[in-house]
């Protein structure tokens, strides 16, 4: 029986996957080539899917264009319908469903982390940028002292400069 893809999982096929972002992302704990199989079957099966499926009326047909016409046509029909629609349509069993539901859980969960991961990372960047440049624009207004103490690299340079007897900051 073929089953209807799920609607997001239909928006997902009509956009192109960047395949090496996700490999280099979530690639470590997805395996992203077979997820990626399965997506470019999905997006074949769309593709060839008809949007809609109306059973064939064969008495209306009959009354339009005569029995024996129909006859061929219905013959056909059922020939392919017995022979030929397994392998040119794609079924999902219930585990396949399950299963696939399940990949795209993890990857959208992975997906989650290491997007929560990196606003976490960046609001830390976005603090330190605030206190250098806190520091940066403030620098004017610290005594020696507080220098002192806040850069003490500063401070052992002057000591040894001074004890050598040259003027800190001088050549």
């Amino acid at each position: 029986m073929f089953r209807r893809i799920p609607n997001i999982t239909r928006r997902v096929a009509q956009r192109a996957a960047n395949w090496e972002y996700l490999s280099s992302t979530i690639g470590k704990t997805v395996d992203i080539e077979a997820f990626r199989k399965v997506t470019e079957e999905m997006e074949e099966a769309i593709v060839k899917a008809p949007k809609s499926v109306k059973p064939i009326d064969f008495k209306a047909w009959e009354a339009k264009v005569g029995k024996e016409a129909v006859a061929v046509a219905k013959s056909g029909w059922e020939k392919w319908v017995k022979e030929e629609k397994g392998s040119k349509t794609i079924s999902f069993s219930d585990d396949q469903v399950k299963s696939l539901k399940a990949e795209a859980a993890e990857m959208i969960a992975a997906a989650q982390n290491m997007e929560d991961w990196h606003k976490l990372r960046l609001r830390e960047l976005e603090i330190e940028i605030a206190k250098l440049t806190h520091e940066k624009d403030n620098i004017d207004n610290l005594s020696t002292a507080d220098l002192m103490k806040r850069y003490p690299h500063i401070e052992k340079r002057v000591a040894e400069e001074l004890e050598e007897g040259v003027w800190p900051g001088s050549i």
